[in-house]
């Protein structure tokens, strides 16, 4: 289990929720989980496999200049990330970061109140055994 500090505490039945504590998925979760981890592991690999390909891009245009003898632009920048690669999130994808922040944070029907920054962080880390 790990606690996580939400950037931007919600109101739940008059009582402010500032912290939340996430657990480890268990078998029973994913079986009410599983089809929204799915959905949401499908939208990261997507969008980790477009950030790849602008990256290696960037690193293939370095070695270039570097050949060249011009001097190498960094590739650590996130400019480099061609945007219309990356797939944007829909409305599966939310549902998604809801019903896992719901299942795994154990938060209800609060979940749908986190802010946005709060509900990808806790749907982040859930997924991530080592974090939770």
């Amino acid at each position: 289990m790990a606690k996580y500090d939400l950037k931007y505490p919600i109101e739940v039945d008059g009582k402010t929720i500032s912290t939340v504590t996430i657990r480890r998925p268990k078998g029973k979760d994913m079986v009410v989980i599983g089809d929204h981890v799915a959905a949401l592991a499908r939208f990261y690999t997507s969008n980790a496999k477009a950030m790849k390909g602008s990256l290696e891009k960037a690193v293939a245009a370095g070695l270039k200049a570097a050949e060249d003898g011009a001097s190498a632009p960094p590739v650590d920048d996130l400019d480099e990330i061609d945007a219309a690669e990356l797939t944007p999130p829909d409305a599966a994808v939310y549902r998604a970061m809801v019903a896992i922040a719901d299942r795994i944070a154990d938060l209800g029907e609060a979940a749908g109140e986190l802010d946005l920054v709060d509900l990808q962080e806790i749907a982040t880390r859930s997924l991530n055994p080592g974090e939770a």
